[in-house]
């Protein structure tokens, strides 16, 4: 999208890495908040470069969720594949050049 972007990830965790020293304090690794600092942070330098340019690349806000099954991860992806069909930017998902869907995830 020419203003945002959709992201559908997993985290991944090391089993041995999951849980902190402390048993009584269970804490993953890695946290999608974290994640999603590092993504922002690390696409701004690249694109801020690539338009010679400086300063604030994002907006601070951003919206995550949590997927809870399949049904829920396929309608979130269909949302998502939709979305710049639904804003007038192309015919079919299928013809939105930054589509980087691939199903073999969704399984």
């Amino acid at each position: 999208m020419p203003n945002h972007i959709h992201i559908v990830f997993k985290p991944i965790v090391e089993r041995k890495a999951f849980f902190a020293q402390n048993k009584q304090s269970i804490k993953p690794l890695y946290v999608v908040t974290k994640i999603m600092q590092d993504y922002k942070k690390f696409t701004a330098r690249k694109a801020n470069k690539i338009l010679n340019r400086t300063g604030k690349f994002w907006q601070h806000e951003s919206f995550d969720h949590v997927v809870r099954d399949q049904k829920e991860l396929l309608k979130i992806v269909e949302y998502i594949l939709n979305n710049p069909v639904k804003a007038g930017l192309c015919i079919s998902s299928d013809n939105w050049k930054w589509n980087y869907y691939n199903p073999e995830y969704l399984i």
